[in-house]
């Protein structure tokens, strides 16, 4: 493969990894700092090229973050695509070009080169010393192995950004207006992805909005909840009367009560329909009892439901109705906002009170609701997904 090729895929393939606007990686930092205390080096690092820039995602021993390409010895590990070993670097004219690893007084390098899922190289991890230096049979056996720790953890980083990207492109992306109705929520993984979702839409005079929040975290329960958001936005143009909204939920369920048994899990789900014209809310709860009305006076009332979460066994969900009027709240939640409250047992209360301060037009200071709970998820570090969503009918 001529260079030029060469070089264009390395650079294609470090860009897939989603990690050149990223910061240091601590999980990096942990394997650099091992590999200085195993072998008795003053420096190592975990470095990627971006075209020009050597990035130094993990490193231990200096805090430099980034340097030009050919101003670090790991371009020749990722060039060459080999092992570079260089025991008297004083005397290997490899390194002449080379103005900081002279200027520094290094005399050892030993860089191995990271690769990805398709054999491209895309990094370089290696240590570095003062003094010449020969390492032995068990030692390079040792340096290998941390070099393919390195290689799966940036390796796992970037799937995991690209994981985490896709399932929040998959939430809606902004907003939705109509009338004087206002929606919007929120979904934060405890991990890289989780297993919650929301959406909303309108179909004709209806506004639909669902929270689904599937039993576990990470990637299985991520891949069952896109599974019943698929099932959901299928059934809910056949929605034509919004107090027969129990029929549409059967639907979903059966569309997904073989892959949730099959994996042994379940959801809790709830689904509302506010019908613009004539100010009923109809909605079913299938095992979530995390939902609440804050009306425009300011009292609080919990919606609940008698249906089992979905994927338990084959049931007839139940439709409830009330009114939702200008200037009524409806708010829907996972139960990792639970998480964050100061007392889950008494969240009825509490999150009644953060909607009424929310929604307090004298107080400018009071953050928006979506974002107060984003804030308590992100300062109180929540061990579970924690998603909100928000319906809004303005006065």
């Amino acid at each position: 493969m001529q260079e030029s090729t060469r070089e264009i895929r390395r650079q294609r393939a470090v860009e897939s990894l989603g990690v050149i606007d990223s910061d240091r990686n601590p999980r990096l930092d942990r394997i650099t700092r091992m590999a200085r205390a195993i072998f008795g080096v003053p420096m190592s690092s975990v470095t990627v090229l971006d075209n020009q820039r050597a990035l130094f995602l993990g490193r231990d021993g200096f805090d430099v973050p980034v340097v030009g390409r050919h101003d670090t010895p790991c371009h020749l590990v990722i060039d060459s695509g080999e092992i570079i070993s260089a025991e008297d670097a004083a005397a290997d004219a490899r390194f002449d070009h080379i103005e900081p690893f002279r200027a520094n007084g290094l005399g050892f390098y030993l860089g191995h080169p990271l690769l990805d899922g398709s054999g491209n190289v895309v990094g370089s991890f290696c240590v570095m010393g003062f003094e010449p230096r020969h390492l032995d049979a068990e030692q390079m056996s040792e340096f290998e192995d941390l070099a393919a720790w390195a290689q799966s953890e940036l390796l796992a980083d970037a799937e995991a950004a690209s994981a985490s990207a896709t399932q929040q492109a998959l939430l809606p992306a902004e907003p939705l207006e109509i009338d004087d109705v206002h929606v919007e929520g929120v979904c934060l993984p405890s991990l890289s992805v989780g297993g919650d979702y929301f959406d909303y839409g309108v179909v004709g005079r209806q506004v639909h909005v669902a929270v689904g929040d599937v039993m576990g975290k990470g990637v299985g329960a991520a891949i069952l909840g896109s599974s019943v958001r698929a099932a959901c936005r299928a059934a809910v143009p056949t929605v034509s009367d919004n107090r027969l909204l129990g029929t549409a939920v059967d639907r979903i369920e059966r569309a997904v009560i073989g892959d949730l048994q099959r994996t042994g899990s379940f959801v809790t789900y709830f689904h509302a329909v506010l019908d613009l014209d004539t100010d009923e809310l109809s909605y079913v709860d299938a095992g979530s009892g995390l939902a609440l009305v804050v009306r425009a006076d300011g009292s609080v009332e919990q919606l609940m439901g008698s249906d089992l979460p979905l994927g338990l066994e084959a049931q007839t969900h139940e439709t409830h109705t009330i009114v939702l009027l200008p200037g009524d709240r409806l708010v829907v939640m996972s139960d990792g906002v639970l998480d964050v409250l100061d007392d889950e047992n008494g969240w009825l209360a509490e999150v009644g009170g953060i909607v009424a301060r929310s929604g307090d037009a004298e107080r400018s200071d009071a953050p928006d609701l979506v974002d107060a709970i984003a804030l308590l998820a992100r300062d109180r570090i929540a061990r579970d997904d924690v998603t909100l969503l928000v319906l809004d009918r303005r006065p």
